[in-house]
């Protein structure tokens, strides 16, 4: 459990702790073995037909460098690692690392050497060969990668080194070459710094807060290649076109264009820098890429129904190599497959159907993969395991609202896909939870320090993870499963006529349990909830009255309709795609206090689409995110289900509800949203307590709500362990292209 003494344990304490308990997640844990039969029915195609993955050459000769060194080449489709003396095809899987633990961000993503060495072996352990990392990596890490590799030197992992510049500067200048050159002289000098690193002979370099990091390992013999930009905004695209338009083709000693867009003048111009700066000062050579996905391929996507997703594209087919550039270009590209919307809606993808029924995500893998000569990566893909959705997929591969077990199987099965349709590799999306993201659809909110950061279940970003990132240092304050043990001691926060109510926090969420005088589905019962004093002294539906305002009322009302529901005037969805954005139609009397008027909470994720090839309308889309979902939310448990909020036994019922459904921002600084109609939009306040009831719903008494104390976190805690989907991840990538690891 998280407490205060825990909360305040040395940094070497707990990192000797972390790394106990790590080793035995990764050793001991038993989804390590996991045998799921989907693994078997996918390499099946669930017909006992097996389709064929590819079979390239396994080696190739060498080539004649004018004395280049070369650890990796790419030739035809696939990726060539020199190995023992030969140039062995490997077919590269992976994961996606992140830059950050909890209680980091980017700004100081210092994370040590004990847990990037974990991480590494665990990596390994998931008979992964590869690691993608976006950008330059705190040193510490390449120390890992060095040494991990000196230790398995029959099983190196493989790097894939991303770089990319200040984001801002894209939308602060507009255009690649704006600003006298200003982003692409940056772009140009990050390239440079990240050969340096990667050579080891960097102490100039900046990295969070530490000024002239010293790097000092050589990795170079273990990258894979490099893979320059980020998801580039379609906007910054087509303005660097239309500022630019005429410019002169590109001819570079190693890259030259032909017919190329100016953008791709542009990262031509930047790989170029890296590849002759590499061989200049190396001798050395590795494979480049650019950036690219869905949103600016080279396909024209008929039935997309927001333009702004299909108005440019990236074309890196206009990039040449010249004869003095060895290594030789791949390309990467992220591919989700819930977004863009063309994914759920391109008739001759929803119409592709292999072995398991349909397949968008497939069909276009296999578009997409027409459009590259060379070899091609899906450097990102992947399903969080969130509570909260930001986008539906046809396929049901969701953006949120999967479990872990449900993460692995598609995960797995899109392994498959990649891999069938030609690519040269796949990268997860992605190896760690990192809580510091936001997502589109929920409220953005970042403490001021990062050490007080808390984990926002319903923000589909925070939980992309493999490695689940959880609060508490071993283990979360509580777990509806049944098991009543963490609640041993507690005094209850509320107890009248037989209905006792206790209640705890973290980082995440705030736990109850109820014991009541019948069996807990005998007959629905009502817990109130008052946290900012602006809702409502009665429950008009339920003929409830309270003795002070209530701002939530949580039904007990059985394992299909339980639900936390929301006094209208603190309605956050109502307000903000009613009011705010106009999408719906308005209600006046929402937005009066005390109507006694309770909604279900509800969690936006489409805007109104209309489909070009037919005009069909579709509706803005939203979800019951407020709905509660039985289930044993215990990781140790056999029937664990990583999305279950609450759990009931005879006359108990334990729940969790996370922070964000009660208009909480930050559980551990008690930051939550106020008043939006005095102050004309989403604004913050501090320092509320909290107050419940609970009493069986045909209660005509006046309801004493009874206060918590609900205490600030000073310093987040929290704990890794393996999702469920790991071992799934395991077994299948143990399965994929086995012959060319």
């Amino acid at each position: 459990m998280g407490s205060s003494v825990k909360r305040i344990r040395t940094a070497l304490v707990g990192t000797l702790l972390f790394a106990g308990v790590f080793a035995l997640l990764l050793f001991a844990n038993p989804f390590n073995n996991h045998k799921n039969p989907i693994i078997s029915e996918l390499l099946s195609n669930n017909n006992g037909v097996s389709e064929t993955l590819p079979q390239p050459p396994k080696t190739i000769t060498g080539i004649q460098t004018g004395g280049i060194s070369l650890a990796a080449r790419t030739k035809q489709s696939y990726f060539y690692l020199l190995q023992n003396g030969e140039w062995n095809c490997t077919y590269l899987k992976g994961v996606n690392m992140g830059l950050t633990l909890p209680n980091t961000d980017l700004d100081n993503p210092a994370i040590s050497y004990d847990t990037y060495m974990l991480w590494l072996e665990a990596i390994a352990g998931m008979n992964a060969n590869t690691v993608r990392v976006f950008s330059i990596m705190h040193p510490d890490f390449y120390r890992a990668f060095d040494d991990y590799n000196k230790k398995t030197p029959n099983r190196p992992l493989y790097l894939l080194q991303g770089v990319w510049f200040n984001e801002t500067w894209m939308e602060s200048v507009g255009d690649a070459f704006g600003e006298q050159e200003k982003i692409l002289k940056g772009f140009t000098r990050a390239v440079c710094e990240a050969v340096d690193i990667i050579h080891g002979k960097s102490d100039y370099s900046s990295y969070g807060q530490l000024e002239k990091a010293v790097y000092d390992r050589d990795i170079s013999r273990y990258v894979a290649g490099f893979i320059l930009g980020l998801e580039w905004p379609p906007d910054f695209v087509k303005t660097t076109n239309d500022e630019q338009a005429g410019m002169q083709q590109y001819t570079g000693r190693f890259l030259t264009t032909d017919n190329a867009q100016p953008f791709e003048i542009f990262l031509a111009r930047v790989g170029d820098t890296l590849i002759g700066y590499e061989t200049e000062k190396y001798s050395f050579q590795a494979p480049v890429s650019f950036l690219n996905w869905s949103t600016t391929d080279t396909i024209i996507h008929t039935n997309q129904p927001f333009p702004e997703d299909d108005m440019v594209s990236v074309d890196t087919e206009t990039i040449k190599p010249t004869a003095a550039y060895h290594a030789g270009l791949f390309a990467a590209v992220d591919v989700y497959p819930y977004y863009p919307e063309f994914m759920n809606h391109q008739p001759q993808y929803l119409g592709f159907k292999d072995a398991r029924g349909s397949n968008p995500y497939r069909a276009y893998l296999r578009d997409l993969r027409k459009e590259y000569s060379v070899p091609v990566i899906i450097a990102e893909y992947g399903v969080p395991t969130s509570r909260g959705i930001a986008h539906k997929s046809a396929m049901g591969y969701d953006q949120g609202g999967i479990t872990e077990t449900r993460q692995g199987e598609i995960v797995a099965a899109m392994s498959q896909d990649i891999a069938l349709e030609g690519y040269a590799g796949g990268l997860i999306f992605s190896w760690q939870d990192e809580w510091f993201k936001q997502t589109w659809n929920t409220v953005k909110y970042a403490p001021g320090d990062p050490i007080r950061r808390g984990l926002n279940v319903e923000s589909a970003e925070q939980r992309y993870g493999i490695a689940a990132y959880d609060p508490g240092d071993l283990q979360s304050a509580g777990y509806p499963d049944g098991e009543l043990r963490e609640w041993t001691g507690d005094a209850p926060v509320y107890s009248e006529d037989g209905v006792s109510l206790y209640a705890k926090t973290d980082e995440a969420y705030l736990y109850l349990l109820l014991r009541l005088p019948t069996e807990w589905d005998a007959k629905p019962y009502g817990t109130p909830i008052s946290l900012t004093g602006h809702g409502s002294f009665t429950a008009a539906e339920y003929r409830l009255k309270f003795c002070r305002p209530v701002d939530f009322l949580l039904i007990l009302d059985g394992r299909e309709n339980t639900r936390l529901l929301t006094d209208a005037y603190y309605d956050r969805y109502y307000f903000q795609y009613s009011v705010e954005k106009r999408i719906f139609d308005r209600n006046p009397v929402y937005e009066q206090q005390d109507t006694g008027i309770f909604n279900s909470i509800c969690n936006f994720i489409s805007n109104e689409m209309i489909f070009p090839l037919d005009g069909k309308i579709i509706q803005p889309q939203h979800y019951e995110s407020g709905l509660l979902r039985f289930g044993n939310a215990n990781p140790s448990a056999p029937s664990f289900d990583s999305l279950a909020d609450f759990y009931a036994l005879n006359n108990t019922v334990e729940l969790r509800i996370p922070w964000y459904l009660l208009n909480v921002l930050s559980g551990t600084e008690k930051v939550i949203l106020d008043d939006f109609y005095k102050a004309q939009g989403v604004s913050i306040t501090q320092g509320h307590d909290l107050y419940f009831a609970a009493t069986s719903l045909d209660s005509r008494q006046t309801i004493t709500l009874r206060p918590y104390k609900w205490k600030e976190i000073r310093k987040s805690a929290y704990h890794m362990r393996l999702k469920k989907s790991y071992g799934i991840l395991k077994e299948a990538f143990a399965a994929l292209m086995p012959d060319y690891t």
